[in-house]
């Protein structure tokens, strides 16, 4: 019996997972620098599919169109071949819509992540933001655009260029509307 135990200890150890006095096997929560930092303070999300705006105040942080979102974010800041565009806020009309929900007079594809700055310490490896969009532009209707607001200057956006994602965007945010507001 005694050698059953250390085996499950010894298990338990090499996996991660702590043996309680009780002989209770829990999984240890393991977080990373990287997942600590984005878990970023998102205070509403904003979504456009043609004239329909949809919004969302404390969205969940595991829901999936913020997860793809972010995730298609960091990608691109990393892995971005593209020459990196610096917009003034004015030069992406999108954001001059109203930011609440119901309907606009203009037809557009984007979300919208509005979280609070988040300025990394020094020797940190995470990415300074504060919003994030990702949009469609009518002049590459095949690819995706991915802002992200500096967080020091509101009115510039970094602006990255992802070929060939406009799909991909429009399917997920077909999919979010579907899931969440029945449509």
């Amino acid at each position: 019996m005694k050698k059953i135990f250390l085996l499950l200890v010894l298990v338990g150890i090499v996996s991660g997972c702590a043996v309680s006095a009780q002989g209770e096997i829990h999984q240890r929560e393991t977080t990373s620098e990287e997942e600590q930092a984005n878990k970023s303070n998102v205070e509403k999300l904003i979504v456009q599919r043609g004239h329909d705006i949809f919004a969302f105040t404390k969205p969940s942080q595991n829901m999936g169109i913020l997860v793809n979102a972010i995730d298609l974010f960091r990608l691109t800041y990393r892995k971005s071949d593209e020459n990196i565009v610096v917009k003034n806020e004015r030069e992406l009309e999108f954001l001059q819509e109203s930011q609440e929900e119901g309907t606009s007079q203009n037809d557009y594809t984007y979300i919208r992540i509005i979280q609070t700055p988040y300025i990394p310490e020094v020797g940190e490896n995470a990415f300074p933001r504060k919003d994030i969009v990702l949009y469609i532009d009518r002049q590459y209707p095949n690819d995706v655009f991915v802002g992200v607001q500096n967080p020091i200057k509101l009115d510039e956006w970094e602006v990255y260029k992802v070929k060939d994602y406009s799909n991909w965007l429009k399917k997920d945010i077909d999919l979010y509307i579907s899931l969440y507001k029945g449509l």
